[in-house]
Order: structure tokens, then C-alpha cells, then sequence
């Protein structure tokens, strides 16, 4: 046996972990103590890699669509089979007649996160989807009308911090989103071990708030109007002086949009009291180490990017803005937009750059909202989406409207997936190709350490080389992007990637105060020949990095830095950023965009709207990864069953007891499943979990078959979008239930 130390990276803590080797096999993980960001945690997912790796049901080698089945194939033929019939398609009906669609386990897999934009670029089309606009779309949005860049995310500075909000998420079973900060409830405890407070707004009582100081039951979609009177509260007491409120925009016309929503006048729409308001309020602004945090709860309602906003609006003031222990700006070792060039000032953040052929929807983060995917691939007429390629995603699980996602995909004259399972989309592909084992790739979370809490990276090399059917994701997405370049699938796709690289470090020395400005870009090349092709990308982004060396320029790491140091490189906790982080035109930090006045007169009409007698919130399961964790029969627990959770109060009213089932239903469609009732949710609330559904898996996910739940998104409309972000409205939705 042989010990390898290596990253968890099937969620976004990016824990340190140890593999245990026999005979090829991974046989056992645990946890890395001596891991520089995560310090010896881990948790069941992690623990279920040997699981995951060993699963019988696991695609190892292309499936190919021979007689209506799927077949084994060689690499060989489902490459070909893709150059015939996807650049017949393209030649027939243009570059718009294909679209590609990335899921969110692509973030997880280094080798696709450095090669997929490349593959989108060379197809050419405006057809793209991604799941961030069902998840995570408005706090990019809004970080980019901000900050000037769609990833300059601030996250809580956790380990400095003396009180945390958290909104709308829970990190005790999703191990932290859009925030890298593993052993979250370690580091919850520790600040509250501190002396230090946590307060969770959630209308569960979840893990998270089982460990906190305060609970508060909020209402569904109430964030907003919550969040609003927070900031008019602030602003009467009045901001603390510091660089961020400094840098804030017109904060006379934020003010101005905001005086309508005294804590009165909103108590009771957030099921919040006016004194409690103030006293969060005052709390805030008279803690010296303070942030808020929120996720999936504030980023998939009625009120998505506004909410973002506000958040944004009430760190800046109290005063705790990109200050120590508030919320602050990461700086990642691998080079970002906001760590290139001129500090301070940039081009600026945009929407809408095209728009989608049906709707006219706008670009978001140079993708289309998910929302307009089937109605582009069901809708003849030119650029009709006739070709698709699925990148570790589900759609037909993962989007809204269900039943109108799989119809449209049915249509399809050609799909193509990336993929490690025959799930609810990919068993319907043409063609399957497999990623490699995780012994067979290297790892680097590059996706998430934009947002860690510390300045930190961690590189493992691959362990063993590729199997005779082994074929690396660099090779299969560089031989597709070969296809749709017409350069044919045996083109050589060693020259086209070092073109690629060429192209990026020629525009980099032409960069001003870039790493590496005004040098020969042939010398730069040169100091990377020695690598391998993937290795080169990365050590071409750490070098030019914030902490890089500038190619000999000055001291710092470089890809070898990241080798020797296995346990992880620390460059230190996060530092005050601000104005150096921004890209703005301005150099400002632009908030008082018309985009958010208007949403706040939509939501000032809300609070007085009578609401639903039932709505409906998703929720985290700590043995559940979306939906392609179910196929594991180690993970099966209780806490990871398909039911429908219910205040008992209303389970009485209804009639059901534990067990029984009911119907939830939501416009035309209805699904029905097991109650779990339970005085740990607010009355008037449900919540059932994303990601299930698995009953047409018999034969190809069988343990998943086996215990399929039902797939939430059946009741979920596609009209129901944020209109900023154009995100799916998954949560806060009003359902009618009955007794089944």
C-alpha cells in the first residue's frame, strides 16, 4: 500500500485529504492534518471516494449509439462519429445550431476548468448554459456591477471574525458555497469559543443554526425586505468612515431608494419584529469584526440579485467591507482579472451583449440564463439548437420544468456528454465520454480558491499515467475543439494547444504592470517547454500570479513551489484589497445602478402583497452532491432520504402523519413523496431536497434506481426568473398541498 496526499474535490471546502493505494485502487481517504487551509477535517462525501472511484455503474471507456444502445467503443470511433455528425451539422445550419451546457461538477476537475472556455471560444455559438444560472449567477452578477469583475467576491473573514451572519445557508451540511473555508462549523465554533456571536436566517432550524448563537426564522424571499431595513437603519445611525464607503457611488440616491423600508414598515413581511431589526442592526455596525454571508436561500428567490445587493450595501455600512474580519476579497495564487494590470480602474462589468434567439433574453457572465435552453433547442427556425455537448451536468435533473427539458433534448439530433455516469441526460447521448480515474489526473481546486478564506493553493500531481482506454479531459476537450475548428478530430492537438498558450502569453506581455509586460514572448515560452502540456497552463497563471515570480522578475512561486510544498502553499490570511481590487471604469465602487432602484419599488410593493399559504425551500443533504451522489450505496443515511419536510402544525391541518404522502403541486404539474414532519421548519414553510428523480435509471444507476425520490424541478416554472441575473426562482415558491 501507498499513501498520496491530494484535495477532496467534490465540493467546494477543498479539504485536504490523504488516499491510501493498493494495487492501483483507492481503497481508503481520510483527512489531511497537517493541511494548511482545512487542518484535519473531512467529511462522509470525501470519505466515499474509494466508493465513487470503485462504482460498478461507473462509464469507464466511450459509449456509442449503435442500433439504439449503447455500446462500448474505442476512443477512436466516438471521435469520429462526433467530426462526421457535428461538422455535418455546423456546415448544414451555421455555428448557432450547437450549444454546450456545463454542470457544476466541471468546477471540480482542473483539467476541464483550464480547457473548456477554450472549447467555447472555437465552437463560436452564443448557445451557452451553465447551472450557475440556476445557483449562483446573481452574486456574480451583482460582484461585477460592483466590483467591476464577476468574481471579485468578497467572503467572510471567518477565522478574524467576532459576529457572522449567515443567510439563506447551511454550511454544517453543504461544507460552505461560493466560500472555500473547510471545517466551517469548527470555525463557527472557534469564533463563537472566542467570545464572538453567529446568527443564521433561515425559516429551518438546520444543522447551521442548531450551532449558532441566534436562530431566525425568516420568511421565504423576506432577505430583501429584511436587508433593506438593516441598511435604512444604518444609514440613520450613520456609516462608519472607511475606504469602501469612501469609494460608494451616490450613496445619497441609495439612501433616497431606501427610505421607504423603516424596520416597521417591513416587520411583518420578514416575520422579523421592528426592535429585533434595530438591535441586528446596531449589533452590526458596533462589532468591530463583522460580515454577512449568504448563499443558495438568497440566490434562487423572488428577489435574487437584489438581495446580493443589499448584502453588499449592509457590509459596506457597518463598516466591515474588505476590512479585517469582515468580508474581504481573496487573492488566489493563480492570476485573476482582478490581480492583472492596473489596480484601481478597469473596463468595467456588462449584461447583455447578445441575447437569445426566442426570448430576446440578455447574456449573463457570457452565458445564456438556463431558463432559455429548451425553448432553444425546441423552437425550429434558424440557429435552432441541434447539437449539444454536456460537460459533467444534468440537465434534464437540474433545470426547471423537467418534462419540457427532456422533451427538448429528445430533439436533438446530436447530443454528446462528458460524463462518468448514464444519468437522466447523458443515457440519452449519442456519445459518452469519460473522464479518467482520480489517480490518473492532477488536481488543483483553481474554480475555488477565487473565494478561500485564505491565500492559499494546494497541487497534486498525478499518480499513475493513463490506461491504454484511459484518455486525459485535456485530450477529448482539445480533439472536440479540433472538430468544430475543422481541423478534424487526429488533428495535432499538441500544436493547437500551444497556439492557445502562445496567443495568451503574447497578450499578456502587452498588458500594462502585468508580470510580465514588454517581455519576449518566445523567452517566456521557452521557460515552460520542459512541462507537460496541462502543467504549462498552470504554471504559466501562478507565475504571473500575485504571489508568481514574473518568470525571474521577482521572488516568488512558481508550479514547482506548489509540487515540493504537498500539504499546500499559504500566503496568508486576506488582506484589505480595496480600491486596488476594483475594475470599474470609475474606480468606484458602482452600486447605485438604475437596475437596483427599480427592484426595490418592486419589492417596496411586495411587502403588502398577501402571501401563499404554503411555499416551498430546497435543502443541503451532507451525504448528497446534487444529483450524481445517489449512486452510493455507502452515503444512504436517513438525513439523505427524498421526503417532504413539514411544521407538524400544518401536517395536523392537512391530515398526514410521518410517512404518509402528499401531493405538492405548483401551476400545471404535481409530484408526490413522503412527509417528514418536524417543529425544526416555520409554519407555512416545506422544503424538499434538489437533485433526485432517478427512476428511468434501472440498468445504469442502480443503486439510484433503487431509491429514486422525485425530482423537484417538475413543479418549478420556467417563467419565474430574477431580473437582473435571469436565475430561476427555486426557492419561496408558493405550492398547494394535499393529502395523497
Amino acid at each position: 500500500m501507498e499513501q498520496f496526499r491530494t484535495t477532496c474535490s467534490l465540493c467546494e471546502a477543498s479539504c485536504g485529504a490523504v488516499m491510501t493505494v493498493d494495487d492501483g485502487k483507492i481503497v481508503k481517504v481520510t483527512a489531511d492534518r497537517e493541511d494548511a487551509l482545512s487542518g484535519g477535517f473531512i467529511c462522509a462525501k470525501g470519505a466515499a471516494i474509494p466508493q465513487l472511484e470503485a462504482d460498478p455503474d461507473r462509464v469507464r471507456t466511450p459509449l456509442l449509439r449503435k442500433n439504439g444502445e449503447l455500446q462500448a467503443a474505442t476512443w477512436e470511433e466516438a471521435f469520429a462519429f462526433i467530426d462526421k455528425r457535428l461538422s455535418a451539422i455546423i456546415n448544414e445550419h451555421g455555428r448557432q445550431a450547437a450549444g454546450i451546457y456545463v454542470g457544476n461538477a466541471l468546477a471540480h476537475n482542473l483539467t476541464m476548468v483550464m480547457y473548456f472556455e477554450e472549447l467555447v471560444k472555437a465552437l463560436g455559438s452564443t448557445n451557452f448554459f451553465t447551472a450557475g444560472s440556476l445557483d449562483q449567477n446573481p452574486r456574480q452578477v451583482v460582484s461585477g456591477l460592483l466590483f467591476g469583475d464577476e468574481f471579485s467576491l468578497n467572503v467572510p473573514d471567518i477565522d478574524r471574525s467576532q459576529l457572522l451572519w449567515v443567510m439563506g445557508a447551511n454550511p454544517a451540511e453543504s461544507n460552505g458555497s461560493m466560500i472555500v473555508a473547510p471545517g466551517f462549523i469548527g470555525r463557527m465554533q472557534k469564533l463563537r469559543d472566542r467570545g464572538g456571536r453567529v446568527v443564521v436566517f433561515d425559516p429551518r432550524r438546520t444543522l447551521t443554526a442548531e450551532r449558532a448563537s441566534e436562530h431566525i426564522a425568516i420568511r421565504p424571499s423576506g432577505d430583501a425586505a429584511f436587508l433593506a431595513a438593516v441598511a435604512h437603519t444604518l444609514l440613520k445611525l450613520g456609516p462608519p468612515h472607511t475606504t469602501a464607503l469612501s469609494l460608494l457611488d451616490d450613496i445619497e440616491q441609495i439612501a433616497m431608494w431606501l427610505e421607504p423600508f423603516a424596520p416597521e414598515h417591513v416587520a411583518q413581511a420578514c416575520d422579523i419584529d421592528a426592535d429585533t431589526i434595530v438591535r441586528l442592526a446596531t449589533e452590526l455596525r458596533d462589532t468591530s469584526a463583522a460580515a454577512v454571508y449568504g448563499r443558495i436561500g438568497t440566490t434562487t428567490q423572488a428577489f435574487s440579485s437584489l438581495t446580493c445587493w443589499l448584502i453588499d450595501m449592509v457590509n459596506i455600512l457597518a463598516g466591515n467591507l474588505d476590512a479585517v474580519g469582515g468580508s474581504m476579497f481573496a487573492k488566489p495564487l493563480l492570476a485573476q482579472p482582478n490581480t492583472i494590470g492596473p489596480g484601481g480602474i478597469g473596463a468595467g462589468f456588462t449584461v447583455g451583449k447578445w441575447t437569445s434567439r426566442v426570448r430576446g433574453a440578455p447574456e449573463i457572465v457570457r452565458q445564456l440564463p438556463m431558463a432559455c435552453m429548451a425553448e432553444e433547442l425546441e423552437t425550429p427556425g434558424d440557429g435552432q439548437v441541434r447539437a449539444l455537448i454536456t460537460l459533467a451536468g444534468n440537465p434534464i435533473i437540474s433545470s426547471p420544468d423537467t418534462q419540457r427539458m427532456e422533451a427538448a433534448i429528445d430533439g436533438l439530433e446530436l447530443l454528446v456528454s462528458l460524463d462518468i455516469y448514464q444519468n437522466e441526460t447523458s443515457s440519452k447521448a449519442d456519445v459518452i465520454l469519460p473522464s479518467p480515474p482520480r489517480l490518473a489526473k492532477a488536481n488543483y481546486d483553481a474554480f475555488f480558491y477565487r473565494f478561500a478564506v485564505r491565500n492559499y493553493g494546494r497541487y497534486t500531481q498525478q499518480v499513475r499515467p493513463l490506461g491504454d482506454n484511459e484518455r486525459s479531459d485535456r485530450e477529448v476537450l482539445l480533439r472536440l475543439m479540433a472538430i468544430v475548428q475543422g481541423h478534424g478530430w487526429d488533428a495535432d492537438i499538441d500544436a493547437l494547444d500551444a497556439a492557445e498558450l502562445y496567443a495568451s502569453v503574447k497578450q499578456m506581455t502587452q498588458v500594462p504592470n502585468s508580470a510580465i509586460e514588454g517581455r519576449d514572448p518566445d523567452e517566456i515560452m521557452d521557460m515552460l517547454r520542459d512541462l507537460e502540456p496541462m502543467e504549462r497552463k498552470m504554471d504559466f497563471g501562478v507565475r504571473i500570479g500575485p504571489f508568481g515570480d514574473g518568470f525571474g522578475a521577482r521572488d516568488g512561486i512558481t508550479l514547482q513551489t506548489l509540487k515540493d510544498t504537498p500539504q499546500g502553499v499559504d500566503c496568508g490570511p486576506m488582506v484589505p484589497r480595496l480600491p486596488e481590487v476594483l475594475r470599474t471604469q470609475s474606480g468606484r465602487i458602482e452600486a447605485a445602478h438604475a437596475i437596483f432602484g427599480t427592484e426595490l419599488a418592486r419589492l417596496a410593493d411586495w411587502l403588502h402583497k398577501p402571501r401563499a399559504r404554503h411555499v416551498l425551500i430546497g435543502r443541503r443533504q451532507l451525504r448528497s452532491n446534487n444529483s450524481w451522489f445517489h449512486n452510493l450505496a455507502g452515503l444512504a443515511h436517513p438525513t439523505r432520504e427524498c421526503t417532504i419536510h413539514m411544521n407538524a402544525a400544518d401536517a395536523r391541518e392537512l391530515g398526514v402523519r410521518g410517512g404518509e404522502q402528499v401531493a405538492v403541486s405548483a401551476g400545471r404539474n404535481t409530484i408526490t413523496l413522503p412527509v417528514e414532519t418536524t417543529d425544526k421548519i416555520a409554519p407555512g414553510v416545506v422544503s424538499i431536497p434538489h437533485g433526485w428523480g432517478h427512476a428511468s435509471l434501472k440498468g445504469k444507476m442502480n443503486v439510484a434506481a433503487a431509491n429514486p425520490g422525485v425530482n423537484v424541478n417538475t413543479i418549478v416554472d420556467y417563467e419565474e426568473l430574477d431580473p437582473l441575473s435571469g436565475n430561476a426562482r427555486l426557492n419561496g415558491m408558493p405550492v398547494t398541498l394535499a393529502k395523497a
